[in-house]
Formats: structure tokens, sequence, C-alpha cells
């Protein structure tokens, strides 16, 4: 069986339709291609799906990946936007949120890639720094402001956690493009990795196939860490009950310690 991978989808303006800009469902390809290299059959879920329609999407996959993508809405935790935040796309926000809980209930595998992370903890009560910089001015820099750039930093990892079996290591240097995280956690997540400055950067949820980082594994395919990110949702979504331990969880990445 090729494991079914439900992929949220954000939504762009780039397309012309007659000269006039048409708004588009997207996903970025390095998810499709992570999921593909993984041995899962990625399908898309557009931003608006709700009731019926998303428990049918929902019954036809194996597996979930939250992707990457803007700031979640504050008004989904309770707080006024600040003025750095943007990009925020409530019809993606609520049929996320919709479908994070619903895979949580059945024991669908999920992942939570940057912007995952965060959707994942609203939608179980949690909240959310919105601006890492002027919030949280002692913190290391999560974001290049080079758009060419790429910033990056060491995560440590808590051992025999889920993500440090499945990555076989219990420190990692990641990539960052980020300037929200988690702030309040939402109860029933245990954090698992923070970055040094004390940024969350993974959470698991004890007893349920479950994984959420806040880095960009997808961005990574030739590191052996992040791939088997991708391979720990795909496996274990090829499981009928799911599982949520990694056969493969030995394989050693690029991380340090």
């Amino acid at each position: 069986m090729t494991p079914r991978i439900l992929l949220t989808m954000g939504r762009n303006t780039a397309h012309l339709h007659h000269g006039a800009p048409t708004p588009n469902a997207c996903v970025e390809q390095a998810y499709l291609d992570a999921v593909l290299r993984a041995g899962g059959a990625p399908l898309g879920l557009a931003a608006g799906v709700a009731g019926a329609a998303l428990d049918a999407a929902l019954d036809a996959v194996h597996g979930v990946l939250l992707t990457g993508g803007g700031d979640v809405c504050p008004d989904f935790y309770g707080a006024t936007a600040h003025p750095a935040a943007g990009g925020h796309l409530a019809a993606r926000d609520a049929t996320e949120i919709a479908l994070a809980r619903a895979a949580l209930a059945r024991g669908v595998p999920l992942l939570g890639v940057c912007r995952g992370i965060q959707l994942l903890n609203v939608a179980l009560g949690g909240t959310l720094v919105q601006d890492i910089p002027t919030e949280w001015p002692s913190a290391l820099p999560h974001r290049d402001p080079d758009p060419a750039g790429e910033a990056r930093h060491v995560i440590d990892i808590t051992p025999d956690s889920l993500l440090a079996r499945v990555i076989g290591a219990t420190a990692l240097e990641v990539n960052s493009y980020h300037h929200q995280a988690i702030r309040d956690l939402a109860p029933g997540l245990v954090i698992t990795a923070r970055a040094r400055d004390g940024v969350v950067e993974a959470v698991e949820r004890p007893g349920a196939p479950l994984l959420a980082v806040q880095f960009h594994p997808e961005e990574a395919p030739d590191d052996p860490a992040c791939r088997a990110l991708f391979g720990w949702l795909v496996e274990t979504a090829s499981c009928p009950q799911g599982s949520i331990t990694s056969a493969q969880g030995t394989s050693l990445g690029s991380g340090i310690g």
C-alpha cells in the first residue's frame, strides 16, 4: 500500500487570468517531493474546506502534513495582531484547526512543519509569540534578514523522545525561517526540543502519532535527519493503527551529540 498523505495548502495570487490576479490554492513543491521521496502519495487540502467535505478528505488518507506558510490569525488564540505579523488567512486557519483536531481524535499520524507546529499549538489551546525580534530581543536570529540568506542554529532534543528516536540524535543543526513561535504550550503537548535561546523547536503528544518541528526539513533533502521525519510520517501512516515509534528511528542525521 502507498500511504496517502494530506498536505495543507495556502493561497497566492501570482497567476494571472485575463490580466487580473487570480487566487490559487498552492503548496510548495519541496513538501510534495519530500513525501514522494519517503514513499507516500501527497494529496492537497485547500483552505476553506470544512464540515462533511473535510471529514471525507480525512477518510481518504492515512496521514496529515501541516505545512508552512503565513502567520496564524491571532483571533484564534485571543490576541491582538502585532504590527509585524501578517499573511493571515482565516479560512486556512479554520480548516487546519479542524483538521488537526479531527486527525488527533482519529489517531491519524500527523507531522507539523514551521507554521504547522504553531497551528497545532493554537488548535489545542496554546498561544504564540507573534514576533520574536521585538517580543524576545535576546533570542537568536531565527530568520535571516537577507532574503538570499539562511539562518541556522543548533537545537537540543530530549533523549528518548520520538524526535530523538526518529533522527537518532539529541542535538541537530537546523535551518530557521520563522519570526513566530510557541508562547504558552497547549494542554497535552510536550516540548521535546528547544533552540539554545529557549525557543520551542519540537513538540509531541505522549501516546499519539504526532510530531511537529519549527524548522523546515523539506528544504534539506540531503540531510538524513530531515528525510527521516518524512520517512516516519509515511511509515507510521502505513500501519493500520498508526505507531508512535519508527522502525528506522536509529538512522543518524547530521546532528551533534
